[in-house]
């Protein structure tokens, strides 16, 4: 099993989950969207995320375009029983990607849900930014 990046904590570091099933986004009482649950539970029992500072959102949103992201901070992941660990394999060459790994609950469990749920209720929800042009060389 990987390895919990202990360096990765706090609200000061954010990390970005990529919301590419449209049931994992959810509204709240307010009207304001935040991720569901079922963004944050896998089968695997590892959610593939990206570190906000070390990551390209523009690579990302090419990888998956028309995609929103959720925004949660390593503090909130932490606080709901994951541990953050670091995937350089992963992430399809985009930098800065770890996987999210429950670690309180038994993956897939109704605690797992309620924990996964107490994450997405921390997070915001973010388009994926408009892909750039490349400007001509003159």
């Amino acid at each position: 099993m990987p390895d919990d990046d202990v360096s990765l904590q706090g609200e000061a570091v954010e990390l970005v989950r990529v919301l590419v099933d449209r049931n994992w986004i959810a509204l709240r009482d307010d009207g304001t969207e935040r991720p569901s649950s079922g963004a944050f539970v896998e089968s695997t029992n590892e959610a593939s995320c990206f570190i906000l500072a070390e990551t390209n959102l523009q690579l990302i949103a090419a990888r998956f375009p028309g995609k929103k992201m959720a925004i949660v901070t390593a503090a909130a992941a932490r606080a709901a029983g994951f541990i953050i660990a670091r995937d350089e394999e992963g992430g399809d060459g985009i930098p800065g990607h770890i996987v999210l790994i429950q670690r309180q609950a038994r993956p897939e469990s109704k605690q797992h849900v309620r924990l996964a749920r107490q994450l997405a209720n921390m997070a915001r929800v973010i388009q994926a930014p408009e892909l750039q042009d490349e400007e001509p060389f003159q």
